[in-house]
């Protein structure tokens, strides 16, 4: 099984070394990794059974969305909203982010759904490597047949 961040560079640096890409070109290429490792998040990620059809409390905001429906990602740009041509895959606000980690790592007192829950983003990594480096890939080839 390929680690997906050392199958993911090591690739990139077989790639720069013979074709230089514009920005646009390489947000295209990793957009279509993140648009694969997203559903396969997405699929992975631990749903409550609480409904949040009408915004509920929730820390010091309202919640309106399961964890599992606000994964998102914007094709060539990182957390910091930084155009680099990298694609991050993450939570829409900061209050999903927290309670994903907590979900992942577990927390002191957890109840045996919540242990199986555990490391849910691991677990999601793991099973999309070989697809983000295959849409990757293919990805690549398109553009550079262009």
């Amino acid at each position: 099984m390929v680690d997906l961040d050392k199958g993911l560079n090591d690739w990139l640096d077989k790639i720069t070394k013979k074709v230089d890409l514009s920005t646009s070109q390489k947000s295209a290429i990793t957009g279509e990794g993140a648009k694969t490792y997203a559903e396969v998040l997405k699929k992975n990620t631990p749903m409550s059974h609480t409904s949040y059809a009408h915004a509920r409390s929730a820390g010091h905001g309202r919640k309106s969305k399961h964890m599992r429906d606000a994964i998102t990602y914007k094709a060539g740009y990182e957390v910091n909203n930084g155009n680099t041509g990298d694609t991050s895959v993450g939570w829409e606000d900061k209050y999903n982010a927290m309670v994903a980690r907590f979900v992942n790592d577990g927390t002191r007192d957890m109840s045996q759904k919540e242990i199986s829950n555990l490391h849910f983003k691991d677990h999601a990594e793991k099973e999309a490597a070989e697809a983000v480096l295959k849409a990757n890939a293919e990805k690549f080839r398109e553009i550079l047949d262009k």
